[in-house]
């Protein structure tokens, strides 16, 4: 009994020391993963005699040739969109009133059933209207807060993966010496190796996958005449890598853009529904059969991986949710002690 409660006390010791130092550990984690999936690349071209600096630094410029590419093509269509916002918010206002006055009513009918005494008499609270103005210069802080932890998270985890990527092996072969027996050191290889295939086979199948998908939203929003369709194509394909929620988001915006640019309100419901279908056809048909059995995940746990460290870690622990709990499966299936719960994950463990 005191076992399992010390056990329970440990992990949420832990998880509270990854949420406060939470600006830490994202950058660390994300360029672990990433490591692990690109590490097959650098010791692919050791074997030609290319050195690992070398090959990756080559690694890291086309990471960073492809983010630019990204940024190049979305960064037009997403500044006209954010400087539209406020007028389309009203638009969108104005084409829902059918909604937002049935939400008014039902919220005035609750105020009136709670503002009404014992004898029947309605008690009138007049609300003092209060207005809060933050000043020019905290709002231009909180900006330059939020660019300036995107470019310190960009470079910590470049910096951090650059090394790994050149580095990593050595510092490997460092830590299997420091464990004491042979055994021990068979798991580290095994959990490695695990993680390492693991990860590379999802990611590298899903980024596929994802890709195809914004190529065919994309190409959809093209057809009906949607205003940017290469942003609907990148968002599809970016938010796909979050299970469930991506799909969720992805419809909801599709649904308000398209309800601020065609005057027709039906016709959002349309293009919507093209959206919705291609990622239930993605998600339901697609992904299922190439991934395969080998990692297939219980819904449950995905929601539930995604909510935690999205919690966690905002939405970079979103887009880790998977990959750590893919992780989480493999290490348990390499420690005898730990079978029953990467059996809970989902992990393959041999009957007895």
């Amino acid at each position: 009994m005191y076992s399992v409660a010390t056990r329970v006390c440990a992990v949420l010791l832990v998880l509270y020391a990854m949420y406060f130092a939470r600006s830490l550990f994202v950058p660390i984690v994300t360029s672990m993963f990433a490591y692990l999936t690109l590490r097959p690349i650098v010791r692919q071209t050791r074997k030609f005699g290319v050195p690992p600096s070398v090959s990756a630094a080559a690694v890291m410029a086309l990471l960073g040739g492809l983010l630019a590419l990204a940024t190049y093509l979305v960064i037009d269509p997403a500044r006209d969109v954010i400087a539209e916002a406020p007028a389309n918010i009203a638009i969108a206002k104005e084409r829902l009133s059918f909604v937002i006055e049935k939400i008014e009513y039902f919220n005035r009918a609750t105020d009136e059933m709670t503002t009404t005494d014992t004898d029947g008499v309605k008690e009138v609270n007049e609300p003092v209207p209060v207005e809060v103005k933050l000043a020019a210069w905290s709002t231009n802080l909180s900006i330059l807060n939020g660019t300036g932890n995107l470019v310190s998270f960009l470079g910590v985890s470049g910096v951090l993966l650059y090394f790994l990527l050149a580095t990593g092996d050595d510092l490997l072969r460092n830590v299997m010496r420091a464990l004491p027996t042979l055994t021990a050191r068979k798991q580290l290889i095994g959990v490695v190796e695990n993680v390492q295939e693991g990860l590379g086979s999802y990611l590298a199948q899903v980024t596929a996958i994802n890709i195809g998908l914004g190529v065919a939203v994309g190409l959809a929003m093209w057809g009906l005449e949607m205003p940017t369709p290469v942003l609907w194509g990148v968002m599809a394909m970016l938010l796909n890598f979050i299970p469930m929620v991506g799909a969720l988001c992805g419809a909801l915006v599709i649904f308000l853009v398209t309800l601020v640019n065609f005057e027709a309100s039906y016709y959002a419901f349309i293009v919507a529904g093209v959206y919705v279908t291609l990622t239930t056809i993605e998600g339901q048909f697609i992904t299922p059969s190439i991934l395969g059995r080998s990692l297939e995940m219980s819904p449950v746990l995905v929601f539930l991986s995604v909510v935690t460290w999205g919690w966690m870690w905002g939405m970079m622990g979103v887009f880790l949710s998977v990959p750590i709990l893919i992780a989480a499966r493999m290490v348990c299936e390499q420690y005898s002690g730990m079978k029953s719960l990467a059996a809970v994950l989902g992990g393959r463990v041999e009957e007895t």
